[in-house]
């Protein structure tokens, strides 16, 4: 699971396309930047998933969105020929059907649904088709997920803490 950018830089209130985003959709945009609802997270928490202390990449958790994968380095990466691609850090939510991802670039971060993730037989612009959410039940959708993978999170790092092969003890985990 990828989000594909055209550039390093975050695409704000419009698509991956860098089209602009339909007027009720731009609307609904503006409303949740005044309402401070497109910053739901800290980058900490963002971070502590990014740079896990077990160094997984991924997980099922019990939420709205149970299957989750994260990419902990940005790359570039020729999807067309000739055509260079950002794989931007980010932190990918699914249910199998469409994608909702945390996406951070540099010390920012915003929030994109990629309703075309899973259609392997994608024409060019279906690529970049993401564009961030403004919807209320999205953003719930996306808090529980969230709240529900930190938690996994910390717990398996407590663990890994606690088990005598990763342990402070061991000498090889320092």
């Amino acid at each position: 699971m990828n989000i594909y950018y055209r550039q390093a830089q975050l695409c704000g209130r419009k698509t991956g396309n860098g089209t602009k985003l339909l007027f009720l959709m731009n609307i609904l945009y503006s409303l949740s930047a005044k309402n401070g609802d497109l910053q739901p997270f800290s980058m900490d928490d963002i971070k502590a998933v990014l740079f896990n202390r077990h160094q997984s990449i991924g997980c099922s958790i019990k939420a709205p969105l149970p299957i989750v994968s994260w990419r902990s380095e940005a790359i570039w990466y020729e999807l067309f020929e000739g055509e260079q691609v950002y794989l931007p850090q980010c932190i990918i939510f699914s249910n199998g059907a469409i994608d909702y991802v945390i996406v951070v670039i540099g010390d920012e971060y915003e929030l994109r649904i990629w309703p075309d993730c899973n259609n392997r037989e994608r024409e060019k612009h279906q690529w970049f088709s993401h564009h961030p959410v403004v919807y209320s039940e999205e953003l719930d959708v996306f808090k529980q997920s969230f709240e529900a993978l930190l938690k996994h999170i910390r717990k398996e790092d407590g663990y890994e803490e606690k088990h005598p092969k990763f342990g402070k003890d061991n000498p090889l985990s320092a």
